[in-house]
């Protein structure tokens, strides 16, 4: 295996590195030894020899450790985010395509200068900031913002803080309070060339044809699918063919299915595939080179490179040898769901698509309509065994109308793609030859289009999948892998495998059997309840156990879901009470995460009316499908948790409420991101409130022992020293354990 696949244990090993820096930080001088474990790894590979197989893989993953820890950003102190929740005038350069959304545009801002009071400071770093979008901002802009500087929200089902930091962006400003245009053209000449070639090309297909269809043409050729209707959006993502409208590897593999094949014939398949390369590249160039055009560009330029070197085509090497350069040029592609899915995809592909239609072939005459529509079938097959654990774990939602929906419109797709640019080309000289031309691709398109909107409008088109994460994730790869290993194996060696198991099934089974109620009798006895309150503050939420065991969630945002897969028995997937502060979506949208992984028997909420809406919708289906009890409770009410322990309905600014958690001598004041009034904070010993939500004065006149500031609203204030200040933007976690007598931070 070694030998047929290297790259598969040389990507593999280094990707295991990237993961672990990730995950536990180490210090810069490791990359000099790792340094010199990776040339140790050379010499092991390039000679072949197996036992120094093992020390060679050692070595990568100390290579991928040290290449994640050099990608570090630099510390925040010189960037924007030193800064946050400070008011700012900060003067910068639109460096990417502005993103236009149906009601603001985002602009990434390339930051030159900022007024931080009466200093001017040059931090390195860019800024995301949410403009008005009556105003075509462009790319290359000189904009002047006037507002508070923040990091990044975290929410419940999605860290959008380190979705922007792998981008570059530390800090932003959500409601810049004035925000203007005070130059133009500033950018890379070659990439405002490209910006408006793209969207002179939009144009001409906007002139084309009628919306939808233009937009989703606009999504197949350019990437830009901001014209489609929220509807239409839903609907591709129901039937698992949004694929179709985003520039991926399905989009440069047409490019090269319409490039090899007829140059093979004409000049040989090495030839070919060189020729595919400059294509491939002119397309990315084209289509505006963003990061996902990058990269699957990227992997089908190395996959060309295998068919020049290795004349094997693309194989499991190859596919590993693109990961291995990707990330090595990347470390942060190894987080981004695009490349895991592009990953997974084509790693399917290569490992089961032959195997399917082996299955077959004697059956089905591959040239025959039922072998045509057998092929695309397995090719949706062969993808979904690969990336099914990513799209549970990451969207928790399964689509077997897939393999429907996907034999049917993607034969459609290659000439969509060639008449829609065949148009769109035309269209740039005469707006109605582009419309004469357009019609071909209309009527695919249109078709396209009927057919995704219907099969996601039937209620079996996706089934939602909660609380599948990643332990499922790697047991299904895990399983699945090793499924494969030894059905690849010649057939004597499943004959000896399945001699060895009968011989050694009685002692194997007891072994295991042992090992597994070992383990079970262990996890069980370690997550016993310790007689204890347990307090976890995350985000702007709180996840409290009580001594005896039983659960209670304060909803806000941030990773709590998280915390409490880690915090609860394994057993245990059941919550007693979850209180809403606002009768509002954005705190539905909160515990929305946590009503979908755990059982909740009692939901407390603000009084009021509810405004109607999609996010309404969904809340209540999801508390009706668990048959919870959604109450409204007033102020000062009191709700026994345990023996000793309350929690009390407390009043907060705006209709929201909040909570005052009593366990003997230990009170813990809730409020998250929900402005308090005067006075609640009386008698508390911790107060858990966000920077926005608390004014210093009121809380020096509360005098508690420590303040633990939610994740939202800026830099906390200055607090006596008498009073501990715990800021869970830098914490992350924070959890307080309490006897009844004494509490302390664990």
């Amino acid at each position: 295996m070694t030998r047929a696949a290297p790259f598969a244990f040389i990507a593999a090993a280094f990707a295991a590195g990237l993961w672990f820096a990730s995950q536990f930080p180490l210090p810069l001088w490791f990359s000099g030894p790792a340094a010199l474990f990776a040339i140790i790894a050379a010499i092991a590979i390039r000679k072949q020899h197996e036992p120094l197989w093992a020390a060679a893989l050692l070595a990568l993953f100390a290579l991928g450790a040290a290449r994640y820890t050099l990608s570090v950003p630099p510390s925040a102190a010189d960037t924007p985010a030193a800064y946050s929740g400070r008011f700012v005038v900060l003067e910068g350069i639109v460096g990417d395509e502005p993103d236009v959304r149906p009601d603001l545009t985002y602009l990434r801002v390339q930051v030159t200068r900022m007024a931080v009071n009466t200093a001017i400071v040059q931090p390195h770093g860019a800024v995301l900031l949410r403009a008005d979008k009556s105003i075509d901002w462009r790319y290359g802009d000189v904009v002047r913002a006037y507002g508070v500087l923040d990091a990044p929200p975290v929410f419940a089902d999605f860290n959008y803080r380190d979705y922007l930091a792998r981008q570059g962006v530390l800090a932003w400003i959500s409601r810049p309070e004035s925000l203007q245009r005070i130059g133009a053209d500033q950018g890379n000449p070659l990439m405002a060339a490209l910006l408006r070639a793209k969207d002179d090309v939009r144009h001409s297909i906007q002139r084309s044809m009628p919306a939808p269809e233009s937009a989703l043409l606009a999504g197949i050729l350019i990437g830009d699918d901001g014209g489609l209707p929220a509807g239409v959006k839903t609907a591709f993502q129901r039937t698992g063919t949004a694929h179709i409208v985003a520039i991926s590897g399905f989009n440069v593999s047409i490019v090269i299915a319409l490039v090899v094949p007829l140059l093979s014939r004409l000049l040989g398949r090495q030839i070919a595939a060189a020729a595919a390369i400059p294509a491939v590249i002119g397309y990315t160039v084209f289509v505006g080179a963003s990061p996902a055009v990058l990269r699957a560009a990227g992997m089908a330029v190395i996959m060309l490179f295998g068919m020049l070197i290795w004349r094997r085509g693309f194989t499991l090497n190859t596919l590993c040898a693109a990961a291995f350069f990707m990330l090595a040029a990347d470390p942060d592609l190894l987080f981004d769901i695009g490349f895991q899915l592009s990953f997974a995809a084509t790693l399917g592909l290569v490992l089961y698509l032959d195997r399917l239609r082996d299955a077959v072939q004697r059956r089905i005459e591959a040239r025959t309509w039922t072998g045509i529509l057998a092929d695309l079938l397995f090719t949706t097959l062969a993808a979904t065994i690969t990336t099914l654990p990513i799209l549970l774990s990451n969207f928790n939602l399964f689509t077997p109308s897939a393999f429907l929906v996907n034999p049917l419109v993607l034969p459609l797709q290659p000439a969509a793609m060639i008449l829609g640019s065949l148009a769109a080309a035309l269209g740039l000289l005469s707006a109605p030859l582009g419309a004469l031309a357009a019609v071909p691709a209309y009527a695919l398109l249109t078709a396209t289009l009927h057919a995704v909107e219907w099969f996601g409008a039937q209620p079996w088109a996706a089934i939602p999948i909660y609380g599948f994460g990643a332990p499922h994730a790697l047991a299904y790869y895990a399983a699945l892998f090793g499924i494969s290993a030894v059905l690849a194996q010649k057939p004597d060696i499943r004959q000896a495998l399945r001699s060895m198991m009968k011989k050694r099934l009685s002692a194997g089974a007891v072994l295991l059997g042992a090992v597994v109620l070992l383990a079970l009798g262990s996890v069980y006895w370690f997550q016993q309840p310790d007689g204890k309150l347990h307090v976890t503050f995350s985000g702007a939420g709180a996840f409290i156990q009580t001594p005896s065991g039983r659960q209670a969630v304060f909803a806000g945002g941030g990773t709590l879901p998280a915390v409490m897969g880690r915090a609860m028995p394994v057993w245990d997937r059941s919550i007693e009470l979850l209180v809403l502060p606002r009768r509002d979506d954005y705190a539905r949208g909160d515990s929305l995460p946590i009503l979908r992984r755990y059982t909740t028997g009692v939901i407390v909420q603000p009084d009021g009316a509810d405004e109607p809406s999609a996010m309404l919708d969904e809340w209540n289906r999801q508390v009706a499908t668990q048959s919870a009890r959604a109450i409204t409770l007033p102020v000062g009410a009191r709700i026994t948790l345990d023996a000793g322990v309350t929690l009390t309905v407390e009043a907060r600014l705006n209709g929201a409420v909040g909570a005052r958690l009593t366990y003997g001598k230990s009170v813990f004041d809730l409020a998250g991101d929900a402005a308090v009034i005067s006075g609640t904070l009386d008698g508390a010993g911790i107060v858990f409130v966000s920077v926005r939500g608390a004014k210093p004065a009121l809380l020096n006149a509360a005098a508690p022992r420590a303040v633990v500031w939610a994740d939202a609203g800026g830099a906390p204030p200055a607090l006596p020293l008498t009073t501990r200040s715990y800021a869970l933007r830098d914490l992350g976690t924070l959890e307080f354990v309490s006897d009844g007598n004494t509490t302390w931070v664990r």
